[in-house]
């Protein structure tokens, strides 16, 4: 199949997230597209973000072939397993091991498939927590500005990015932005210590106003 058949077929069938992505094939850093075209990432390290668990190849370092082989060795026993009643050894070990590093007074490990659908699970545990202690109308959601981080429903409302989803914005429910300091740092251009100062000042100051600070939730 030529360049341009694959192209239509491409336009035709697929809806890219955000950009295009024609990479067909992948080695180290870099991106191989058709008519011979190669892209450096930037993102490699992580794994250009929707492929983070299987990189671009294992051409150039050890660590990449290693993570291949436990792939093709865990594909080869099974490929998938629900955790919804049941178990399997790689998870139970894996949150062992999280637990072990994790910092101190973590004791459970819930997985997740992606950045978005964790921050989902975040806010629903969130809410259930205060849910179960009693507290059912302590639902306000605080999240810094600009805390871009996902595109399920949940994860546009507490890191809303005006660029990507202010076509959505019917759908998300209210959250109570928090300037983080970075923002004072550069934009009124504070010394680190003023901006961290500013943005906690501010951050009581909204709190307060919302009724949230202090145990005024109640």
């Amino acid at each position: 199949m030529n360049y341009e058949e694959l192209k239509r077929l491409d336009h035709t069938y697929l809806w890219h997230p955000f950009t295009q992505m024609k990479r067909v094939d992948g080695r180290g850093a870099v991106y191989h597209q058709p008519k011979a075209t190669a892209i450096i990432s930037s993102m490699y390290r992580v794994g250009s973000i929707w492929t983070e668990f299987h990189r671009f190849g294992a051409m150039f370092m050890d660590i990449e072939k290693e993570l291949d082989e436990a792939v093709k060795a865990q594909l080869d026993r099974l490929a998938h397993s629900t955790f919804l009643g049941l178990s399997h050894p790689p998870g139970i070990q894996l949150a062992q091991k999280l637990i072990e590093i994790a910092p101190k007074g973590m004791q459970r490990v819930f997985y997740s498939d992606s950045g978005a659908t964790a921050v989902e699970i975040a806010l629903k545990m969130a809410v259930q927590y205060w849910q179960l202690k009693g507290e059912a109308k302590r639902t306000q959601v605080a999240s810094l500005a600009e805390s871009y981080h996902g595109d399920t429903v949940g994860a546009m409302s507490v890191g809303y990015s005006e660029i990507f989803h202010r076509f959505h914005l019917p759908l998300l429910f209210p959250v109570l932005r928090i300037n983080p300091p970075h923002g004072f740092r550069y934009l009124k251009r504070l010394s680190e210590e003023e901006a961290l100062k500013s943005a906690i000042r501010e951050a009581e100051e909204k709190l307060t106003q919302k009724g949230l600070a202090c145990g005024a939730h109640r």
